[in-house]
């Protein structure tokens, strides 16, 4: 125990010395204080403002859909032909019997 109450007591002495060593902070309320510079880059330095592209008119798009080059993927000339009622007999013809 007496090891004990001899840090404290040494620990008390050191203290003071301890407490010079920190630097002062200057009184807040005190106009005429120093105080370091700041330099805080702004949130908006690189800021790019987004601009709309020219859009075109409606002509023109309607123009961009009819064109040539855009109807010679739409070419009906591929479609199997026959008539229906083959087609509704070769589907039906797959199916065991009427569903329950």
């Amino acid at each position: 125990m007496r090891m004990f109450i001899a840090a404290l007591f040494s620990a008390a002495a050191l203290l003071p010395a301890l407490v010079h060593a920190t630097t002062t902070v200057p009184d807040p309320a005190d106009a005429a204080a120093s105080v370091p510079a700041v330099s805080v880059p702004s949130a908006f330095a690189d800021y790019q403002p987004y601009r709309d592209k020219k859009a075109p008119t409606w002509q023109e798009l309607n123009q961009a859909v009819t064109s040539s080059s855009g109807m010679k993927r739409m070419s009906h000339g591929a479609m199997p032909t026959g008539s229906t009622d083959a087609k509704n007999n070769e589907h039906s013809s797959k199916h065991e019997g009427p569903a329950k």
